[in-house]
């Protein structure tokens, strides 16, 4: 569980008591992810019976506690039949040591998860490394290609051998004008001369063979049919062209309490006409990650919804029947792929490489 990401966005469902905060502790494996406790403090994850992450269990969920001084922490299963202890530990000043949850047999059927902590200086949960898929990615972007979908906040930037264009559905000062929360500087607005207008999903103005690199951040799980969108960015590729993107990790973003995705519902979507989400989608991102919107209020707004929750097993899935998708239009068939998640990360990256000849 990504209580890093949790605290960090001040998640609707946490109850904190007591000095937390989200942090980014330089340790002797580098760089991590934590959450900081002090004193005496207490965490609850209420209605963590719908987090997808714990839907199986699992006794390691990748916490790992480091103190400056000799601490004990607890977590407590809490539920209306009463509370039950899934781990105990205790530790000195500088050893990491795992904290393991003993599920008991059954399991009610809802709870909260509360983390109880004393420590006499600073104590480190770490949820895994600081670290992020676009490191591994953006240096294979080369040549002339596009950024799909960036908003305001573009990744890949022009550079010597870099030529990008960013393809949205609307101009920059369109958008700055519905999500900016600030003025925007000089420097940020200069990106806008390399703006297109165009549909992600279709991308019309690019014919086929003519990108070195397609590249999406936080976007494919916004995108009705990535099946279909996928093979269509792949037709654009001249021959070495790079496929790539990084997606969230629904069961570590704020759609941890979405019902588990499968490859079944991502290929319902295929041939669905049109960038809309339907009624459904709406209805569903509402339901479980939004519940204060309606559909009405999100369409009102033109605010853009997840329409898929993907996963690395789910999204390797995806990359395969885009692989058998390719290769049923003759299209020649990837000769490199890659995924990289990480432990308890928001997010993922992906390649697809295109053969030279």
């Amino acid at each position: 569980m990504n209580l890093y990401d949790l605290v960090r966005r001040k998640d609707r469902w946490l109850a904190i008591e007591g000095e937390v905060e989200a942090c980014e502790p330089q340790l002797a494996t580098g760089t991590m992810r934590a959450v900081r406790f002090a004193g005496s403090a207490v965490l609850r994850v209420r209605a963590a019976h719908e987090a997808r992450c714990l839907a199986d269990f699992p006794s390691d969920v990748g916490w790992r506690l480091v103190g400056q001084s000799a601490w004990t922490a607890t977590v407590e299963l809490q539920s209306p039949m009463g509370a039950a202890t899934l781990a105990s530990a205790k530790g000195q000043a500088g050893v990491e040591t795992p904290l393991i949850l003993g599920w008991p047999v059954p399991a009610p059927r809802c709870f909260d998860l509360v983390l109880h902590v004393c420590t006499e200086r600073p104590l480190h949960l770490v949820v895994g490394p600081h670290s992020t898929p676009r490191t591994a990615i953006l240096p294979l972007l080369r040549g002339s290609g596009v950024e799909v979908g960036p908003g305001l906040n573009p990744a890949v930037r022009p550079q010597p051998g870099v030529a990008v264009r960013y393809v949205e559905k609307k101009h920059p000062s369109e958008w700055a004008a519905t999500y900016a929360k600030r003025e925007l500087t000089t420097t940020e607005k200069s990106h806008w001369e390399h703006y297109v207008v165009d549909s992600a999903r279709y991308l019309h103005g690019f014919p086929p063979g003519s990108l070195d690199f397609v590249f999406s951040n936080h976007v494919l799980e916004h995108l009705v049919d990535p099946i279909g969108t996928l093979v269509r960015w792949w037709e654009r590729l001249a021959p070495g062209g790079i496929l790539a993107g990084v997606v969230p990790d629904t069961r570590y973003t704020f759609d941890w309490r979405q019902p588990a995705w499968s490859i079944g519902d991502v290929r319902a979507q295929l041939g669905l006409a049109g960038d809309e989400p339907t009624q459904a989608m709406y209805e569903r991102w509402c339901r479980y990650t939004s519940p204060e919107n309606t559909p009405e209020s999100l369409r009102a707004r033109d605010y853009s919804i997840h329409v898929n929750y993907l996963t690395p097993t789910v999204m390797r899935q995806v990359l395969d029947d885009v692989v058998l998708n390719i290769g049923e239009r003759g299209q020649p068939e990837p000769d490199g792929l890659f995924l990289n998640p990480i432990p308890n990360g928001k997010d993922f990256g992906f390649v697809l490489r295109k053969p030279k000849g």
